[in-house]
């Protein structure tokens, strides 16, 4: 019998792989158009709300690791979680490498495989899609220092009301002159705040969300819905207009660690939250929702998406028409769809399936 499933986590799941894949299809259209035009408006907006990808992607694992009632020893939490996506992380990064190798028209010989492929793996970042694996690795491996803290709400509440000022609040202030500036710029920089910064607040986010969506009434879930949309459209607004001010595309708002887009991430998870527990409680008709399936397809799609686009990219899809509105989704969708299937296929490879 497999695990049992939480059907809006699935929801959230497929939606944060969406964005994921949108990150890389809207930077493309946010170069491409000039800023004055309305072209640039529209790919600018989605590239604004792809950033909440990653931070969905994480507080699901929050909500799902840091559950007081998952047990995980530290072997297993190392062995099952962090070991096996940095080893992941470095398959992929080996994959790329041949990738980039190809790309680049580099023969393949003995001192190139050493230098390329052999040792890139230690010296270089990696294809720009692969930070996240061992970002991810690494918050596992905080879970048996902040689980138990974390089971109480009032220290939930404290983490993330620190994550909001020093990782959030003050970041996004920072894009902007006011009076007393440096000085809080300077007070930042001699003091150390990382730990309060970085994903760990999503990691905890979505725990808390997870663990106490009952204290979210609907009055309040619809206020956190309606500030979320707001934060999307300022982000938008503040963005477009840094971009026409310096004459070039602006990437103040692209960041998960700004206001806007916590707000903006917040209201897509709860929007995910009531739809999937909706589904769920209607267990005679609504037992498989239709994005379970997908949800099982995301990893796969996230590791092969730049593959696909590359493909896109030599094919020139994005130039057949000059309406981001239209060639942004219908990209995405190739994308999405094609990583799916590609996906789909490599799991029913017993040596492969484990890769994806």
């Amino acid at each position: 019998m497999g695990k049992k499933r939480i059907a809006y986590l699935d929801l959230v799941r497929v939606v944060a792989c969406v964005l994921v894949v949108l990150v890389h299809v809207a930077a493309r259209e946010v170069e491409y158009y000039n800023v004055e035009s309305w072209q640039y408006v529209v790919a600018n907006a989605f590239h604004i709300l792809a950033f909440s990808g990653v931070p969905l992607f994480v507080m699901i694992s929050g909500a799902l690791v840091l559950r007081p009632e998952k047990e995980m020893g530290i072997k297993d939490l190392l062995i099952k979680k962090t070991l096996h996506f940095f080893i992941l992380y470095y398959i992929w990064k080996f994959i790329y490498q041949i990738v980039m190798v190809q790309e680049q028209g580099i023969p393949l010989s003995g001192e190139t495989i050493k230098t390329e492929l052999i040792l890139a793996l230690v010296k270089q970042r990696g294809y720009y899609h692969l930070w996240f694996l061992p970002m991810l690795a690494i918050l596992y491996m905080t879970v048996p220092l902040i689980k138990k803290s974390v089971a109480e709400k009032n220290v939930c509440r404290y983490f993330l009301s620190v994550f909001m000022v020093v990782a959030l609040l003050f970041p996004t202030l920072f894009l902007y002159e006011f009076k007393f500036k440096y000085m809080f710029v300077s007070l930042f920089s001699y003091n150390d705040f990382s730990f309060f910064s970085g994903y760990l607040g999503y990691f905890i986010l979505g725990h808390y969300l997870h663990c106490w969506q009952q204290d979210i009434t609907a009055k309040k879930r619809g206020w956190l819905l309606l500030t979320g949309v707001a934060a999307f459209l300022l982000a938008c607004i503040l963005g477009t207009h840094a971009a026409r001010e310096a004459g070039m595309p602006d990437y103040g708002m692209q960041s998960p660690f700004v206001i806007t887009n916590f707000f903006t991430t917040v209201g897509i998870f709860l929007a995910c939250q009531s739809i999937g527990n909706k589904r769920e409680a209607k267990q005679d008709t609504m037992e498989h929702p239709p994005y379970r399936k997908a949800a099982e397809l995301t990893f796969g799609i996230y590791l092969l998406h730049p593959l696909c686009l590359k493909v896109f990219e030599e094919l020139k899809l994005e130039r057949w028409l000059e309406v981001p509105m239209l060639t942004i989704p219908a990209v995405l969708a190739g994308t999405v769809l094609v990583s799916a299937f590609v996906t789909a296929w490599l799991k029913v490879i017993p040596i492969l399936r484990k890769l994806v």
